[in-house]
């Protein structure tokens, strides 16, 4: 069985709370539905973990 790898998109976002508070950032999405919502401070730490990550990926090493 083949299964296709799970993926999301970031898309500059403003999440609206139930009390219409609103917080600029940006969504990671799958197809329509948003699975995370990071402000600009949380994006810019995940982006550099991401980097961190991707940069071991390619050499080999363990997290």
């Amino acid at each position: 069985m083949s299964l296709k790898r799970p993926y999301l998109t970031p898309r500059k976002y403003i999440w609206r709370d139930a009390d219409g508070k609103e917080t600029p950032g940006v969504a990671l999405t799958r197809g329509d539905e948003i699975k995370a919502h990071l402000t600009p401070t949380e994006a810019r730490t995940m982006a550099d973990k991401l980097h961190d990550y991707a940069d071991k990926a390619e050499i080999g090493t363990t997290p």
